[in-house]
């Protein structure tokens, strides 16, 4: 991987795994069940965990990629850096839905901020990262 992709995958994990380990504590943690339960998830108990450790495990494998990828096959390292790529943008695009849905109040919202900057952020973020990488 060129270093460029190693430097922005280290960071797309990193702004992955410090979110997902907050909503673990208060007041994230209320925050993702009310976000689930107003935009209408099912079994909005279950899918907070869900949501919490899929945040951590993509950071990890993001993180494990960036700073010891090369240490691992050229085949697994691909399908590692695509699968973290593509699940960030698939939990950025419920995130932005959560942020422009009409029923969320900016209170439970990260830094209590409507518009869906960060999700969109890291959207581009990851198209940035994909496109280096196929370079």
């Amino acid at each position: 991987m060129k270093k460029s992709v190693k430097i922005i995958t280290g960071i797309l994990g990193f702004f992955m795994l410090i979110p997902g380990l907050a909503k673990f504590t208060e007041p994230f943690k209320t925050f993702i069940y009310k976000h689930l339960e107003i935009i209408g998830f099912p079994f909005p108990d279950i899918m907070q965990y869900l949501v919490k450790f899929s945040e951590i495990g993509i950071g990890l494998m993001l993180i494990f990629l960036a700073f010891k990828g090369s240490n691992i096959s050229t085949k697994l390292r691909y399908k590692i850096f695509y699968l973290g790529n593509l699940s960030i943008i698939a939990m950025m695009v419920v995130a932005v839905y959560t942020h422009l849905h009409p029923n969320v109040p900016a209170e439970v919202l990260p830094m209590e901020f409507k518009p869906p900057i960060m999700p969109i952020g890291y959207i581009l973020l990851v198209i940035v990262n994909l496109i280096l990488n196929k370079k």
